[in-house]
């Protein structure tokens, strides 16, 4: 075999190769710097729709986040407080909450408008609130009364959503079974998911009692005398009825850190419209049908009040009715008063066995008691701070 020439290897300089290293080197860092700052913001974008959907209304489903404004949109977020649970991107479509195709009910009691009822009263409970519910099924709803003096044409039923505490869920499922006066739905039970509580019960009623005549909506703080509700109802007409303790040219509280804060991007409007205290309000079946319809095309304002007796009700061209039995305000505990009063505000486990008792008093004479009655259950219209909101002084006529 031949020898192998071998060629001579050009070598680079040892310039060109520190050059080298030092450019590649710089583009590296660049590349390293770049993906870095990607990554960061990759993880910020993530980071911020998973927050505001652990803090989500619906549990299993997160929420979904509707398209961006092009317009202004990084103002908007600099400048405005996002309400918890409900950021400006959340989405406000009740259908993706509420889901009107399907059963969405986790509890719900057997067979409870088989007889038609007349009235069916839906008392908005908390999940913890088990002393309260135990002190109603005592007094003003005991099932002795509803079974005999009224012959089940009065139906009553607590509304409740959903706990991140499993045991406390056990517990309700336990009191479902003994009681069957339950209704559980599948969203976080909390202040702000307050229109989906209360959506949730137009869906259940239309749903499984559309053959009741009245629905009312109540609180589990609240003291309900059934018989003078009743009287009242007879005397209505059994359509286009929605009665309560109106509230008037209430404005919306723009502070943050007020528990009843509407940030613009919720409710742009000066005023809210004409709408009824969510303490307690009664409704026709018909009103309820129209009013769970509009809220599927209604976009969601947290504070459940205003939305279904107001926005709501706007949308569907029904209008909300003052009634004096009707009241937000506490009242004094005389039985005198009370028995011509629908609702008692703010009452205690303690005091509810307390209105009970002297309203069952057989002994109990009112005879004097004409003028202080008439004056105690009529609410002054002109002008009152409520708590969430101011109403400007107006002539009465105006307002009711």
């Amino acid at each position: 075999m031949g020898k192998s020439r071998l060629l001579p290897l050009k070598l680079p300089s040892t310039t060109n190769i520190v050059n080298n290293g030092i450019v590649k080197g710089k583009i590296s860092f660049v590349r390293r710097l770049a993906v870095g700052f990607m990554i960061l913001a990759t993880l910020g974008l993530i980071y911020v729709p998973a927050y505001h959907s652990a803090q989500g209304p619906f549990l299993g489903l997160g929420e979904t986040p509707s398209s961006p404004r092009h317009i202004g949109v990084s103002h908007l977020v600099a400048s405005v407080a996002q309400l918890p649970g409900w950021a400006y991107n959340t989405s406000r479509d009740l259908c993706v909450y509420i889901h009107p195709e399907n059963t969405t009910s986790v509890l719900s009691p057997n067979d409870i408008c088989s007889s038609s009822p007349y009235l069916f009263i839906v008392i908005c409970s908390a999940v913890t609130n088990i002393q309260a519910r135990t002190a109603i099924r005592s007094t003003w709803a005991n099932k002795n009364n509803l079974d005999n003096i009224y012959n089940s044409t009065v139906k009553i039923a607590f509304l409740l959503g959903q706990s991140d505490n499993d045991t406390l869920n056990s517990i309700i499922a336990e009191e479902s079974h003994q009681y069957n006066d339950i209704i559980q739905e599948k969203f976080y039970d909390t202040y702000n998911n307050l229109t989906l509580k209360s959506v949730m019960m137009l869906k259940w009623i239309t749903s499984n009692c559309g053959q009741a005549k009245y629905l009312m909506k109540t609180d589990d703080d609240m003291f309900v005398n059934i018989p003078s509700l009743m009287k009242t109802l007879q005397s209505k007409s059994l359509t286009d009825t929605l009665l309560g303790s109106l509230i008037c040219n209430a404005k919306p509280i723009l502070d943050p850190n007020n528990k009843w804060y509407t940030p613009k991007y919720m409710y742009s409007g000066k005023i809210y419209p004409n709408y009824l205290s969510g303490t307690g309000y009664v409704m026709s079946l018909d009103v309820a049908f129209k009013l769970y319809h509009a809220a599927l095309t209604t976009p969601l304002l947290h504070l459940e009040d205003v939305y279904i007796t107001g926005l709501c009700a706007k949308h569907a061209k029904v209008r909300p009715v003052n009634h004096p039995g009707f009241s937000y305000v506490p009242r004094k505990l005389d039985p005198c008063i009370l028995k011509n009063a629908i609702t008692t505000h703010k009452v205690n486990v303690s005091s509810m066995y307390v209105i009970w008792n002297k309203l069952n008093d057989t002994s109990l004479s009112c005879s004097n008691h004409s003028h202080v009655n008439k004056k105690s259950v009529t609410l002054n219209r002109n002008g009152r701070n409520i708590g969430y909101y101011t109403v400007k002084r107006r002539p009465i006529n105006k307002c009711v």
